[in-house]
């Protein structure tokens, strides 16, 4: 699950801003998500170059919290393994991308509730950060190099 923090840092250089057209809103998630981190003892902080995230437990799943250089929150993170994915997600990757491994997967959520799952894949030497809306719109986030 190594790689779906390089693609988080993807999510972070773009900020939450990119997300504000999608209609896929869970305020209640985002709530969930805000009470379980502040009421967690056992965080685990990175400091990186654009952003620090904070990894914490949320219903048995690792997740992450991203926060700017300046403490605001740019959004929560759930890292999924395949078989934990929505049917619809997975549906959705394979009628392009059937030939190809999956390396990681996590659902993003910005300060607004807005969500979407982002999955790695692999063939041969091309890596893709896919980003999959919740009803299975697939889009090509970035090429990631291998």
């Amino acid at each position: 699950m190594k790689n779906i923090i390089l693609a988080a840092s993807l999510l972070i250089a773009l900020s939450s801003s990119a997300f504000a057209k999608d209609k896929n809103v869970n305020p209640d998630l985002l709530n969930d998500l805000t009470l379980t981190f502040g009421e967690s003892t056992q965080i685990s902080w990175i400091n990186k170059p654009q952003y620090k995230e904070a990894m914490f437990k949320f219903k048995n799943q690792t997740a992450c919290a991203f926060y700017t250089d300046n403490n605001e929150l740019i959004g929560f993170a759930i890292l999924y393994e395949k078989t934990a994915l929505p049917q619809i997600v997975t549906d959705a990757v394979k009628v392009n991308y059937a030939d190809w491994d999956f390396i990681d997967a996590m659902l993003f959520v910005d300060t607004d509730g807005n969500i979407n799952y982002f999955m790695q894949v692999k063939n041969d030497d091309k890596i893709r950060a896919l980003k999959i809306t919740p009803d299975g719109y697939v889009s090509i986030y970035a090429k990631v190099a291998s």
